[in-house]
């Protein structure tokens, strides 16, 4: 985000933001100008730069001396070369960074008392100067001082963009640049003649890390005072370091983000403490007996214990080594999601490993040996005598519905809904919008908590179905489902971690995917209804306007009174030129352009007097309807509607709602409308609207105090427009063929000679707002937590039939050996996992689906939407969800074919044998 930020800022600004300028300019000569250089200098590399610790792009130290008079020698008539005072420059580094236009480069040393120089091609063109004459330099502000130089070459910088020359090379136009060492021994050190000296550091910005923002926060107010040290006023020195005031910027935004971030992938660590928990659980079952059987021999518990925290352990530092390796590369997708699993051909974050890596990853490690420990801990509180008694059965419920969790987390989550509803109703009454509310945390992450205590809550209840069914279907149900339905209906807490594993993946994904939709949506639509169109321009017309020349003047001297004025008479109305409109459609890439006349100076009047400051828009009903675009819904009728009813009718109006009141009229009734000068006309009011392409009807506040302006619109026939009232300048609107670029438009116009005045692109707007760092880390995250999510839900389902089918080996040797067929076998699996996963996936959906509708209207007050135009909308489109059921499909396919092939290569026939059970 700040690297964006800065990017951003030299992209518009054209000022490099890691430019560090420091600028003495001295009023008078003083006794220590060599000690200020130095001490700087020294500061500068010592104490700023090395600190930083980062690249510098370049650096550059320019001296000034104090003005001169220059006068050519050799020549009869002696005059200054202009009116300007001439100095004498030091550029460090200057070899590098220009090239010789003509002549050499001066001599480090005087020859023969001439001081050589370089000139500027414009202070060559300006001044007239003939390199290889002298000039004598005198001042009267050192008494018999003559300095004498001789121009020798003459340079430019050098092509490209160098920071170096963050001054103009008009700057140095008025005076000659000598070799660095020659000016600094001689008129720095020895007649200490310099008054201005300014070092720029060009620092290498997007290497910037977080931990430096107080550094750079700080680094202004530390040079000012060290400069101050020396004797300087505060008047004398200016320090100019751009990045200084985006960092301020960003310690705003860092927190509001990094809440975000938190709150988006606490889905994430919640999925994996389940995960961890469940596999654990599933690991330690397989050895329960192993546990058992050592505590009954005399192995006290922390043994045991300490046995698999060894093991643990080992697995956790060969995680800890490899993890933040593989986050990182994981990280890049943040730069390339272009919204929810929508990737662009974009350049990747360029992400590094830094100490807070390790750190986060430290803190993980240690998490999930917690989670998985806590298993075994549980597990060495039983003997084997213990251990065989719960083996037969896994009675009672879990430990989450002996504490009513269920219930707790949907307490939390109506919370979260309670202060969502309050917070709308007090932005709702609030006329400053959303930005004056605070939005409660818990909003960000409380649709998890919901899903979570909506799935415990169906799990609780689901037993009871599963024995309904069973009851229901005992005398017609196939013996591969009768027997799933004892199995899961007997045992459901085995079953607990799986089916809420999915259901909160599922959960979270239809969320994430309806979040990213609802925020990149309405933000891209905000972005096409303000502009109306694809692309909205305006050329400049030729006219008959004259020429204006504004001549101002002041208080009369002897009578202390103003001037006279005189009022001019009245011009007559400006006739414009149109130009060629058949020249817009015919250019690349464009499929429709319309005429769209657009004046907000309109008035208009009925039974009283006018209301001023109307938007006028006059449109070509047709064209228009091509053209424009128009969120569906936002109008009782289609938008065509409206423009069908004008276009049968020269002088039809369509009123915005906010008009209509002001002037008290309704459908069918006449008003008056034009503008300036022009002369007023009769039109019929036909329809009136709350919404129209390119209008925004939010009132806004007044320029002088704090009331709230209306805002008007009218909609007329434009030849109407044109014809009784003015013909002046149109926009023109124009509509993009699908899959076009607007750089073919940009040059076909530029071919026409199209001089513009305006131009708006929506799909640049919209390009610009997906790279906005908000949107590239909301989408990147969504993304990237829900990809990981998908992940860890495959390879726990894939493990957990894994381990699953190794406990169960002696069952199906004994299904087998009573005669069941293995076709029937598999179709008892298919089954299981029908009413396990396919269930937890049903319950997932609900979740999503009740979550959306319940938490996402949140998104509105956090994005100060709450007074937007069009108005925030919840979106959830089929799409996003068919990729949630594409993925859960091909996760049930290969978990069945996975369960398959490891049941076809079981050995079941050797699972009954004497002595087992």
């Amino acid at each position: 985000m700040l690297i964006k930020d800065m990017e951003e800022y030299q992209k518009n600004m054209k000022r490099f933001p890691g430019g560090l300028l420091i600028a003495v300019n001295q009023n008078k000569l003083g006794e220590n100008g060599a000690v200020i250089v130095d001490e700087m200098t020294a500061h500068l590399q010592n104490e700023v730069i090395a600190q930083l610790n980062v690249p510098v792009y370049a650096e550059v130290t320019v001296l000034r001396t104090i003005p001169f008079n220059a006068i050519q020698e050799n020549i009869k008539e002696k005059s200054p070369l202009s009116s300007d005072s001439s100095r004498i420059y030091s550029l460090s580094g200057l070899a590098q960074h220009m090239t010789l236009v003509d002549g050499r480069l001066p001599a480090a040393t005087p020859v023969d008392g001439v001081y050589e120089a370089l000139v500027t091609e414009k202070a060559l063109k300006d001044r007239r100067m003939v390199l290889g004459s002298l000039y004598e330099l005198t001042t009267s502000q050192v008494e018999g001082l003559k300095v004498r130089i001789k121009p020798v070459g003459v340079f430019k910088e050098k092509e490209g963009n160098d920071p170096y020359w963050f001054a103009s090379m008009s700057e140095y136009s008025s005076g000659f640049v000598l070799d660095e060492g020659l000016f600094r021994r001689v008129f720095l050190e020895e007649k200490n003649l310099v008054i201005s000296s300014q070092m720029y550091t060009a620092l290498h910005y997007q290497s910037f890390r977080i931990s430096d923002t107080e550094k750079l926060n700080s680094l202004v107010t530390g040079i000012e005072g060290k400069l101050q040290q020396h004797g300087l006023k505060k008047a004398e020195i200016n320090v100019q370091f751009p990045a200084a005031n985006l960092v301020g910027k960003y310690n705003e935004q860092e927190k509001q983000f990094k809440t975000i971030l938190w709150s988006l992938y606490i889905p994430v660590f919640i999925m994996l403490g389940i995960y961890l928990v469940m596999i654990s659980g599933l690991i330690v079952e397989r050895q329960r007996t192993e546990i058992a059987v050592l505590g009954s021999r005399g192995a006290s518990r922390m043994q045991i214990f300490s046995i698999y925290f060894m093991e643990i352990a080992i697995l956790g530092l060969c995680a800890f080594l490899i993890g933040p390796f593989v986050g990182i590369q994981l990280s890049k997708i943040l730069g390339i999601s272009n919204g929810f699993l929508e990737f662009v051909d974009r350049k990747g974050l360029d992400v590094t490993i830094s100490r807070e890596v390790f750190v986060y990853a430290a803190w993980m490690v240690l998490a999930c040996i917690t989670l998985v420990l806590i298993s075994v801990f549980l597990a060495t509180k039983q003997n084997i005598v213990t251990h065989k008694q719960n083996m037969a059965r896994m009675s009672g419920h879990a430990i989450w519905h002996r504490l009513f969790l269920d219930v707790l987390l949907l307490a939390v989550s109506w919370y979260g809904w309670y202060s969502y509803q309050n917070a709308a109703e007090t932005a709702a009454k609030t006329s400053e919008g959303a930005s004056a509310v605070s939005i409660d945390f818990l909003l960000f992450f409380v649709p998890v908590l919901f899903s979570l205590g909506f799935g415990l809550l169906l799990l609780r209840l689901y037993p009871w179905l599963l024995r309904l069914m069973s009851w229901a279907g005992r005398s017609f149900f196939p013996l591969s489902l009768h027997t799933t339905l004892v199995q899961v209906g007997r045992a459901p807490r085995q079953y607990h971690f799986l089916m809420l594993f999915v259901t909160i993946t599922v959960a979270v994904g239809m969320f994430s995917a309806s979040m990213a939709r609802t925020i990149n949506q309405n933000a891209e639509e905000r972005i096409r209804y303000q502009i109306g169109a694809d692309i909205r321009l305006k050329a400049e017309w030729q006219s008959d306007k004259p020429e204006v020349t504004v001549y101002r003047g002041g208080l009369n001297a002897e009578e202390g009174e103003g001037a006279e004025v005189v009022q001019a008479p009245v011009a007559p109305p400006v006739q414009y030129v149109e130009p060629d409109f058949e020249m817009y459609s015919r250019l690349p890439e464009v499929e429709h352009a319309t005429k769209v006349f657009v004046n907000g100076l309109a008035e208009a009047s009925f039974q009283g007097d006018p209301v001023k400051d109307i938007t006028l828009m006059g449109i070509d009903p047709k064209e228009f309807a091509k053209t424009a675009w128009m969120k569906p819904d936002l109008l009782p009728h289609h938008f065509h509607d409206y423009l069908n009813l004008i276009a049968k009718e020269p002088r039809a109006l369509l009123l915005s709602r906010s008009l209509a009141d002001k002037l008290h009229v309704v459908e069918g009734q006449t008003i008056l409308l034009g503008w300036g000068d022009s002369r007023r006309v009769e039109m019929i009011v036909y329809a009136i609207v709350d919404y129209w392409p390119g209008w925004n009807p939010t009132p806004v506040k007044s320029t002088y105090g704090n009331s709230v302006e209306e805002q008007y619109l009218a909609v007329a026939n434009l030849p109407f427009v044109q014809d009784k009232i003015h013909m002046e300048p149109y926009e023109v609107w124009i509509k993009m063929k699908e899959g076009s670029s607007s750089e073919s438009l940009y040059k076909g116009l530029s071919q026409e000679g199209v001089k513009l005045a305006l131009l708006n692109n929506a799909k640049q707007q919209v390009i610009q707002m997906k790279n906005n760092a908000f949107y590239l880390g909301l989408n990147g995250s969504l993304t990237l937590g829900f990809l990981l999510s998908m992940l860890v839900t495959f390879i726990g389902y894939v493990l957990y039939w894994v381990l699953t089918l190794g406990a169960r080996k002696l069952q199906y040797g004994v299904f087998r050996a009573m005669g069941m067929p293995f076709r029937q076998l598999l179709a008892i699996l298919a089954w299981e996992q029908l009413l396990t996963f396919g269930v937890a996936f049903a319950m997932g959906m609900t979740a999503g689906k009740l979550a959306n509708s319940l938490f996402l209207p949140a998104l509105s007050l956090y994005l100060h939407a709450d007074k937007q135009v069009p108005p925030f909308t919840v979106i959830s489109m089929p799409q996003d969800e068919q990729i949630i059921y594409t993925f859960i499909a091909v996760t049930l396919v290969i978990g069945i074919g996975v369960v398959g092939i490891l049941l076809s290569r079981m050995q079941i026939h050797q699972a009954v044998k004497l002595g087992e059970d």
